[in-house]
């Protein structure tokens, strides 16, 4: 059997329900780094300073970006290995020490590819987004040709990643709203830390959702699986 036919046996009906459980496997990991990363998002919240090609604005974005991306690559590391067995701190840290230049890369370029259909008509930055879900996660879990694996996975296991985007997609719109409501009542850097802090939480889900429909595609194996 070929590892694009292997069946869907990571998860049960709701793959989001199973993730919602598996992602504390990695408890260990994911606490401290969405706290850690709230914390640090919540420092970068500099009053007085507006949106703009200011110097002090310009170090705080890439500050910021930096740690989501750091962030990115340690959650995203414990989750590929918890939706199969447990993480492995030392796993994670290798991981991060060989892929975090490439990670950084491909976030950037998708984050500006994104930005870029965001601002022409909104529309064409969600189906980037839409599109590439397992475009990180295979940087992360070491594939040569991360794009062309991402467009594999979603091939394999195409309902499920309609179904899923839907899925998201509305739960996205409650946590705009729920964050519009969080920055009303509590501003400031307090209220940063709690929208991060939740933003992470949820982000985190998100990520163990996507591994998990990702191992049922590309198990893990001694050595990066060449797709292509």
């Amino acid at each position: 059997m070929s590892e694009l036919s292997r069946p869907a046996s990571l998860y049960r009906f709701s793959v989001l329900g199973t993730a919602a459980v598996r992602m504390w496997r990695a408890w260990r990991i994911l606490v401290p780094v969405v706290v850690v990363n709230a914390f640090v998002q919540a420092l970068l919240v500099i009053p007085g300073i507006p949106p703009g090609p200011t110097p002090v604005f310009v170090l705080g974005a890439l500050a910021s970006f930096a740690v989501l991306v750091v962030s990115f690559g340690a959650v995203a590391a414990a989750m590929l290995d918890a939706v199969e067995s447990q993480e492995d701190l030392r796993s994670v840290m290798s991981s991060l020490r060989r892929r975090g230049w490439p990670l950084m890369a491909w976030s950037l370029g998708l984050v500006t590819l994104v930005t870029v259909g965001l601002s022409v008509y909104v529309v064409p930055g969600l189906i980037v987004l839409a599109v590439t879900p397992y475009l990180l996660l295979a940087v992360v879990d070491g594939r040569s040709r991360p794009l062309v694996v991402n467009f594999r996975v979603i091939g394999a296991r195409w309902w499920r990643w309609a179904i899923t985007v839907v899925v998201m997609a509305v739960l996205c719109l409650v946590l705009w709203l729920l964050a519009l409501i969080d920055g009303f009542f509590v501003g400031g850097p307090l209220g940063s830390f709690v929208g991060w802090l939740g933003l992470g939480l949820v982000a985190s889900w998100f990520v163990c959702t996507w591994a998990l429909l990702y191992r049922t595609v590309l198990p893990a194996g001694r050595s990066p699986l060449q797709v292509g």
